[in-house]
């Protein structure tokens, strides 16, 4: 089970998006499952506790709302810079035995920041919104505290799913970047050592080596 755990987690850098396998079913599931044992100890909090701490995870719900919308901004302008990034080098960039190096480099990072993009996206998908409306009330009515446990249960739930979406989102978004890096790397290489060699210093260099290799050949 252990070595699972650690492959699982080294997977889990290259390839962010495998925490989202069956997380939404099972946490769905612990939402409505109000007295399952890890949901226990929620029947001990105090009432005035349980009440602020419904208050607190509907605010947490909305910050984590503000946040996908901002970081869905910055991951559009992402893709676009990359897009023409791409696009421009694919057309300036003269031939050499890297160039398939550094457009593979891009393609993973776009790929990367698109499947961010629909990760982030799915989060705002409409999931359900505990403690609030009117057949809330009325059942708060008839018994308030275990009401309003119940939807403090849901709603941690419902917000942990947003939160690991989000997250899984920058992951990707953090690997597109290594990806770019990695790219822009290549290609300040591929750049240096063209305009080496096309100097006449180096070509002098060059011919001198030949020399040499040919008089060790002969040798």
């Amino acid at each position: 089970m252990k070595i699972i755990e650690k492959i699982k987690g080294i997977l889990s850098i290259p390839f962010p998006f495998i925490y989202l396998y069956g997380l939404e079913k099972r946490k769905y599931s612990d939402a409505t499952n109000y007295l399952s044992e890890s949901s226990a100890f929620f029947y001990e909090l105090d009432k005035t506790v349980v009440e602020s701490r419904l208050k607190e995870e509907h605010s947490r719900s909305k910050l984590i709302d503000d946040k996908t919308s901002k970081f869905n901004l910055g991951l559009s302008l992402c893709l676009t810079i990359i897009g023409v990034a791409a696009t421009t080098i694919a057309k300036l960039l003269p031939d050499h035995e890297l160039k398939p190096v550094i457009i593979a480099f891009l393609s993973i990072s776009s790929l990367y920041m698109l499947v961010g993009g629909l990760v982030s996206l799915s989060a705002f998908k409409l999931m359900p919104t505990y403690g609030y409306g009117s057949r809330f009330e009325y059942l708060k009515s008839k018994n308030e505290r275990v009401e309003s446990i119940k939807a403090l249960i849901g709603q941690e739930n419902v917000n942990l799913i947003k939160q690991i979406r989000n997250e899984v989102a920058y992951q990707c978004l953090r690997n597109g970047f290594v990806m770019l890096f990695l790219a822009l790397a290549v290609i300040s290489y591929t750049s240096v050592l063209s305009a080496y060699l096309a100097s006449p210093k180096a070509m002098s260099l060059v011919s001198y080596l030949k020399c040499l290799l040919i008089k060790y050949v002969q040798f």
